[in-house]
C-alpha cells in the first residue's frame, strides 16, 4: 500500500490547474500515511473487530481479512511451497505493484524450487490484463478500470499464456 500511496501523492504534485492546487493542499504523503497509520490502528485495535467503518460509517472494511492478508509472508511461502513451472505476467502499466521486481532474477529467488520460471513485462499491460493506451494514472483508476472492463484480454497476455502452457504441458511429455 506504500506504493499506492506515494505514487498518488506524487500524481497530485504534477496535477496541473485549480484541480491540482486544491489536491495537493488536501493529499499530501504525510496526510496520506496518517490516514493510513489511524486506519491500521483501527484494524489492529486490541479488540480485534471483524470490521471497521469509514468515512462517517458508510463504508466498511473487512478488518479479519487485512489482518490476515498482512500476516501472511508471501515470500515463505512461495519458496516452500511452489515447485510446478511458473509464468510471471507483470504489465509497466500496472501501478498497484512493482512491476520492475518481475524479472527472471527476482522470479528464481522466490520460487527457487520452481520446475522453470518465465517472467513477461508487457509495455501497456494494466492490473487487469488488459492493454491501455496513454498514461496509467492513479487519479483516473476508478474510470480507466470501468472501461477496461468491457475489453477483452490483451492479445499479447493470450498469445504468451498459450505459449508457455504448450511449452509446458506438450513438449515435455514428447
Amino acid at each position: 500500500m506504500a506504493l499506492q500511496r506515494t505514487t498518488l501523492a506524487n500524481e497530485v504534485q504534477t496535477m496541473p490547474g485549480p484541480t491540482g492546487w486544491i489536491l495537493r493542499r488536501l493529499l499530501t504523503k504525510e496526510k496520506l500515511d496518517k490516514k493510513y497509520d489511524d486506519f491500521m490502528k483501527q484494524v489492529n485495535d486490541d479488540d480485534e473487530p471483524d470490521f471497521v467503518s469509514l468515512q462517517c460509517g458508510l463504508v466498511k472494511q473487512p478488518a479479519k481479512w487485512i489482518r490476515e492478508h498482512a500476516s501472511y509472508n508471501v515470500e515463505e511461502a512461495l519458496s516452500k511451497h511452489v515447485t510446478c513451472h511458473c509464468l510471471a505476467i507483470t504489465g509497466q502499466k500496472d501501478f498497484q505493484v512493482r512491476n520492475e521486481f518481475c524479472t527472471r532474477g527476482k522470479a528464481s529467488e522466490l520460487v527457487p524450487n520452481a520446475a522453470s520460471v518465465e517472467v513477461h513485462r508487457p509495455v501497456n499491460l494494466t492490473h487487469l490484463l488488459r492493454s491501455m493506451e496513454g498514461e496509467a494514472k492513479m487519479m483516473n483508476m476508478k474510470k480507466d478500470y470501468k472501461e477496461m472492463s468491457k475489453l477483452p484480454f490483451d492479445k499479447e497476455v493470450v498469445d504468451i499464456t498459450y505459449a508457455w502452457c504448450d511449452r509446458v504441458l506438450f513438449e515435455k511429455q514428447q
